[in-house]
């Protein structure tokens, strides 16, 4: 492609707004713009990046035997009614009425349209198992969508459903469909792990999360090490990415009855948190903040720095009078007290808190700007959520970008409505991968001051030729196009940077897409029959004979080793 026929839409300055790099970097590198909240318009260069992530996924789930489907967006509101999850999804469903007044949903999954259609065709056990993918855009109405693509309104999601016979079958194709994943993410080169996750409102009772890290993940408390001694780690600023949630003002309502609570708290799913006073040894107030389902192991608890032995609790009534805290204000009455965390409770975004009289009603707390004095630790008899990572283990806090999830989900669905036995005992598995997620992931594994730096089969283009004063020197000119026409034919995309602009921007704007290997023509090599080539991902430099700069290129794309 040559720049001259082609759009840029790269700019200088950082957008407002924009709290993660992949998120700034999207906007510089003219991949993305925003319409509306949680809305993004996609351009050229990331509609590439888009495709080109399709295509790895594509061809790793077709060698396994999935026939690829198109499911409808709009979806009847009474078939998750049937399903029980119309409630479970609440107001993140978007809904409408048709001319005739009947409620439909635009779809943020499809095992309910899936099981409708799919088992209907079913008449045999003999037909399984059989599964099915797709690759399309789906909608969830989030309460606040940021931090760019990862959390947005209008999202692509690669979906997979599979149906069986047996429970056995299912765990067959699911631990199939689990090493794939593993496969698909190796060949994005994302930095990742995968944990046992609950099903939440999907259904079954095993799953499995993939999440991706950041590039800088040893010095962001991504994973707090060393576990046993995890009680004496402070973390100052505490970076949530699936469930950090930003707001003006945390709604407060003091002095509630905790009757009505409770019935609130199946509306708003809300999880309640109760909370303690002890003083230090050096006669300080501290809070301990537990799940109400926690029990207090009093033992992990004098292990804390300055904690007295025995506990000396403080009662509400005296709070008032020795520190002088506002129970109006929430964030006040925290900025006075340290505060100790239970793990556990880290990653709810709106709860009670519950006192021996007094209840504070939160929704959507930001842990980051109302608890400014925040230590982490583990208080109860829960079992840990530990990992092994590179032969360490490490305790799993939920801050990173989620890019996977996969279900055994069992016959919840084709139960639903199915008049022949055989079929309510149907098994089925689904499978996601969050497309636009994994752009966002990628970027912020893969970047410097200057840009991007997109693996090499993800990149939008894989070459970049920049040649300086083409429109003046046709020497220039003559071995660019030579390169280039060279390259077109053997399918290379690559990129001819022919624009009439300074050197500098260009440099910037091929830096900031972040194509791989660029390529420089100048008047005074060109004489002497040499090419200089930059590693976008390194500082290498190298100066190439014209007559092997072909074959040089072709070997770097193929990963083959070079002697030149």
């Amino acid at each position: 492609m040559r720049t001259s026929k082609y759009l840029f839409y790269t700019t200088k300055e950082d957008p407002i707004n924009t709290k993660l790099i992949s998120h700034k970097l999207m906007i510089k590198s003219g991949m993305i713009r925003k319409l509306s909240s949680g809305i993004y318009f996609w351009l050229p260069i990331g509609l590439k990046v888009l495709k080109n992530i399709k295509k790895i996924i594509r061809k790793e789930i077709n060698k396994i035997k999935l026939f690829e489907i198109n499911i409808p967006i709009i979806q009847s509101a009474n078939l998750w009614k049937k399903s029980k999850r119309f409630k479970k999804y609440g107001l993140e469903l978007i809904k409408f009425y048709n001319r005739k007044k009947k409620l439909f949903i635009l779809s943020p999954t499809n095992e309910e349209i899936i099981n409708k259609v799919i088992i209907n065709e079913i008449n045999s056990y003999k037909q399984l198992p059989i599964m099915f993918y797709q690759i399309k855009t789906k909608f969830r109405d989030e309460i606040r969508p940021n931090l760019g693509i990862i959390k947005t309104i209008e999202f692509i999601m690669k979906d997979a459903y599979s149906f069986h016979n047996s429970i056995k079958c299912l765990k067959n194709t699911y631990n199939v469909i689990y090493k794939t994943y593993i496969k698909i993410f190796k060949k994005l080169n994302i930095f990742f792990y995968t944990i046992k996750a609950k099903s939440d409102s999907i259904g079954g009772n095993i799953s499995h999360e993939f999440y991706s890290l950041f590039k800088n993940y040893k010095n962001k408390n991504f994973f707090l090490n060393n576990f046993n001694n995890i009680n004496n780690i402070k973390v100052i600023k505490l970076i949530v990415i699936n469930n950090k949630y930003y707001i003006e003002k945390p709604r407060i309502l003091n002095f509630l009855n905790f009757n009505k609570i409770t019935k609130k708290k199946k509306i708003f799913n809300i999880k309640i948190i109760k909370i303690i006073f002890i003083k230090s040894i050096n006669n300080k107030l501290i809070a301990l903040l537990f799940h109400e389902k926690c029990k207090l192991n009093i033992f992990k608890i004098y292990k804390l720095k300055n904690i007295c032995k025995p506990l000396k609790y403080v009662f509400i009534k005296k709070i008032n009078n020795l520190f002088k805290i506002n129970f109006n204000s929430i964030k006040s009455f925290f900025s006075n007290i340290n505060i100790i965390v239970d793990y556990n409770i880290i990653k709810i975004k709106h709860f009670v808190i519950k006192f021996i009289k007094n209840i504070f009603f939160i929704i959507n707390l930001n842990w980051n700007k109302i608890l400014l004095l925040l230590y982490i630790a583990d208080l109860n008899n829960f079992k840990k959520k530990i990992i092994n990572f590179n032969n360490k283990k490490y305790l799993f806090i939920k801050q990173n970008i989620e890019i996977g999830h996969i279900f055994q989900i069992g016959n919840k669905y084709s139960k639903i409505n199915n008049k022949c036995n055989f079929k309510k005992n149907i098994n089925m598995g689904c499978y996601g991968i969050g497309i636009t997620r994994l752009i966002a992931a990628i970027i912020e594994q893969n970047y410097d001051k200057k840009g991007i730096i997109w693996p090499i089969n993800i990149a939008p283009f894989k070459i970049s030729i920049i040649p300086i004063n083409f429109h003046n020197f046709k020497i220039v000119k003559n071995i660019s196009n030579y390169i280039y026409n060279n390259l077109f034919k053997k399918k290379i995309d690559v990129l001819l940077d022919d624009r009439r602009e300074q050197i500098g921007v260009i440099f910037n704007d091929n830096e900031i897409i972040g194509i791989p290997h660029l390529i420089i023509i100048n008047k005074k090599n060109c004489k002497n029959g040499f090419i200089e080539y930059k590693d976008r991902n390194s500082i290498l430099k190298k100066i190439i004979k014209i007559k092997y700069i072909n074959n040089f290129l072709l070997n770097i794309i193929n990963f083959k080793k070079i002697n030149y």
